[in-house]
């Protein structure tokens, strides 16, 4: 029974460590949505900016070529939003599909943990059981040891 505890503790503790490492994998995902989301609010404020610029020329005359570069310039920040808007939706996908895996494993560790607790309690009984036997086999002998001796 020993032998048995022994390999499914050592089944739990690698089924913990890919729980970690799965916590970790979840965690820099999260730093990751974190830093596409910064990103995307300061290209937001940029293109505001530049949208602003754009419509606060009022009476100064630009060239065509001037107007043409600033929109080239909106539509650049506009395109690089929407690469990274695409980036976010992507890691917040993986973040959905990782934190589901991590549920999972979770499960899986508290299995483990609770079929070796059973396991543990049930060679504790046994062991208690045997020698409880045993006790009662000392006490027959001594008992039918000193029956004898008297007669």
């Amino acid at each position: 029974m020993n032998a048995k505890i022994n390999r499914f503790e050592r089944i739990l503790k690698t089924r913990v460590k890919v729980r970690d490492d799965e916590q970790i994998l979840l965690s820099m995902e999260r730093r990751e949505e974190e830093r596409l989301v910064d990103l995307i609010e300061s290209l937001d404020a940029k293109r505001n900016r530049a949208l602003d610029s754009f419509g606060e020329q009022g009476e100064e005359l630009f060239t065509a070529q001037d107007i043409w570069f600033r929109r080239k310039t909106i539509d650049f920040i506009d395109d690089h939003i929407s690469r990274e808007g695409d980036a976010l939706s992507g890691i917040r996908r993986s973040i959905e599909d990782s934190e589901a895996r991590l549920l999972e494993k979770h499960r899986e560790v508290k299995v483990m943990e609770n079929y070796i607790s059973f396991m543990v309690e049930t060679r504790q009984e046994e062991e208690k059981k045997q020698e409880q036997e045993e006790l009662d086999d000392i006490a027959g002998i001594r008992h039918s040891s000193a029956g004898g001796i008297g007669l």
